[in-house]
This record gives structure tokens, C-alpha cells and sequence, in this order.
């Protein structure tokens, strides 16, 4: 006679890792946040958890909270280039361009000193948004519209078979027609 395995036999042993990401992929942030803190519980030095922690909670739209979470992480590791991806990715839910920005372009520098080979490419894709998104707003200057331009083009370089591509290198076709001069901001909403 063969053993019986139930689906409660089988989920008991996957690890609360598995289990928290599981939970990330269909949208259950609370169960997930509930995993990552008992998790942290039992390894407080891990950045990973902290990390993962703090998108659940921005994914709950409760940015304070991952906010003071980052910056205990930062506080642990300041050269830790995940810290700086998930304040991005925070300031850029709350439509802070700026600090979204400058966490995206400080994500992509730790990167590089470190020579990560987990780099994540999007971060050109973000960097270059925040900007851009500023620009329909509140404008960009000629430094920030270089930089913005600088970002789009590394990102389509690094991610050539991405099918944003096509849109991106007309967007940045058109804005290189548009630049400011000297202190102008530049203000475009693309319509």
C-alpha cells in the first residue's frame, strides 16, 4: 500500500520563502508581510527580507512603513544596491520623481562598483521615467533632459529585444528635437 500525500502535506513543505512569493504573485501582501516579518524574526541582519518586506508593504500603499523599513537596511548596509532599487520603487508609487530618480541612478551605481551580475537593467527604464514623468509636470532642465536621454538609450541598449524598444527610440527621437537651452526647463506632454 502506497503512502497518501495531501495538498496540506505538500504545503507544509515548502519553504515560507516559497510560500511568501506565492503569495506576492497573487496579490495576497498581507499574508506575504506576515511571512517576511517572521522571517525576520529569526534572521534580523537579512537585507533580503527587508527588502521583500518593504514591497509588500509599499504594495499595501503603506509607503511610510516601507520607507522607515529602507531606511533601517540603509542604516545596516548603505552600499547594498536593493535598498536603493526598493526607495525607487517606493518614491516612484508616491510620484516623487526626483527622490525616484536619484534612488535609480544611486541603484545602478552601487551596481556597477560591485559588479553585480544580478544587475537589474530595468532600473535605466526607471530612472529614464522619472524623469520623463517630471518633464510633463514640472520640467526638466538640460542636464536632467540629458540624463533622461542618457538613461532611455542604456536601457535600449542593454535590452534590445524588449517590445518597448520601438516606442522608447521614437520618444527619444522626438524629445532630441525638443531640447532645452541654457536655464529653460523643458515641459512636454507628449500630445
Amino acid at each position: 500500500m502506497g503512502t497518501v500525500v495531501s495538498a496540506q502535506d505538500f504545503d507544509d513543505a515548502v519553504s515560507p520563502e516559497a510560500q511568501a512569493a506565492a503569495a506576492m504573485r497573487s496579490k495576497r501582501y498581507r499574508e506575504a508581510e506576515n511571512i517576511y516579518r517572521s522571517l525576520l524574526q529569526r534572521n534580523p541582519e537579512s537585507m533580503t527580507n527587508k527588502h521583500l518586506l518593504s514591497h509588500a508593504l509599499l504594495l499595501q500603499q503603506r509607503f511610510s512603513e516601507s520607507d522607515s523599513l529602507l531606511r533601517v537596511a540603509y542604516l545596516q548596509d548603505s552600499t547594498h544596491p536593493g535598498t536603493y532599487w526598493y526607495f525607487g520603487i517606493t518614491a516612484e508609487r508616491q510620484d516623487q520623481y526626483d527622490r525616484a530618480y536619484g534612488f535609480f541612478r544611486r541603484y545602478i551605481q552601487k551596481s556597477e562598483q560591485k559588479r553585480l551580475q544580478e544587475f537589474n537593467q530595468s532600473a535605466w527604464l526607471h530612472a529614464g521615467s522619472a524623469l520623463r514623468r517630471k518633464m510633463h509636470g514640472q520640467g526638466i532642465s538640460v542636464n536632467e533632459w540629458a540624463d533622461m536621454v542618457y538613461c532611455y538609450e542604456s536601457y535600449m541598449q542593454a535590452q534590445p529585444a524588449d517590445p518597448l524598444v520601438t516606442q522608447l527610440k521614437e520618444f527619444v527621437d522626438a524629445v532630441r528635437l525638443r531640447q532645452p537651452r541654457g536655464g529653460e526647463k523643458l515641459v512636454w506632454s507628449e500630445q
